[in-house]
């Protein structure tokens, strides 16, 4: 699943869920808007944390942004008199491990699995048998570049972008479908311009631009 699309359709989903229950008189949907939107932050730290283990600082930095947020507009503690601590706290983890968070662990050769929250990332992969993966950005932007890669059959990868920006490079003789549903964005295939052999190495994009760009090139 890509985790920028089940973030994005989450808020989204539960937004309106909310505006109708006010409609209905069960709440006030702006009270608990008010309280609990900083779950929305801790929730995109914590899944940008999971697709990007190697770049933590980040996500780490907006859970703790968001967790702050949330212990205030909850009224839990002072959370000015917390921020100094847990920020220290922070810098002294970062001193003491330094790049030993940053190791990478799972996840497979052959798929890219990738989610910039407010950041953005170059990837790359050399996989003989590339199988596609999920690659989202929000307020961030990705460059992926399989110039050096083989697709396998079925090959897809699954695009989410908002407010943001996405560019796929690709080896010339490849075939890239594109697809998908852009809202107020779009996305661009300038790789079709040329004639592709039959049985051409295949790639499936699909695609969903919200606010932003996806260009695949090569």
């Amino acid at each position: 699943m890509n985790r920028a699309r089940l973030l994005f359709g989450s808020v989204v989903l539960t937004l309106g869920a909310l505006l109708f229950l006010d409609y209905l008189d069960v709440l006030d949907a702006g009270r608990v808007i008010g309280m609990w939107w900083p779950v929305v932050l801790i929730a995109a730290g914590a899944l940008s944390l999971t697709a990007n283990s190697a770049h933590w600082v980040m996500p780490v930095a907006i859970m703790g942004f968001g967790t702050l947020l949330l212990l205030r507009t909850t009224e839990t503690v002072d959370t000015f008199e917390l921020a100094g601590p847990l920020f220290l706290v922070l810098i002294g983890l970062l001193v003491i491990f330094g790049r030993g968070f940053t190791r990478r662990v799972g996840g497979s050769p052959d798929r890219l699995s990738n989610f910039n929250l407010f950041s953005g990332s170059e990837l790359s992969s050399r996989s003989e048998h590339f199988e596609g993966g999920s690659i989202g950005a929000l307020f961030g932007g990705t460059e992926i570049d399989l110039r050096n890669a083989k697709p396998a059959p079925g090959a897809e990868l699954d695009v989410f972008v908002a407010f943001g920006g996405a560019e796929i490079k690709v080896p010339e003789g490849w075939q890239v479908v594109t697809h998908g549903m852009p809202i107020f964005g779009g996305f661009e295939n300038v790789t079709t311009t040329e004639p592709i052999e039959e049985g051409a190495p295949t790639l499936d994009v699909n695609a969903t631009v919200i606010f932003g760009g996806l260009e695949v090139k090569h």
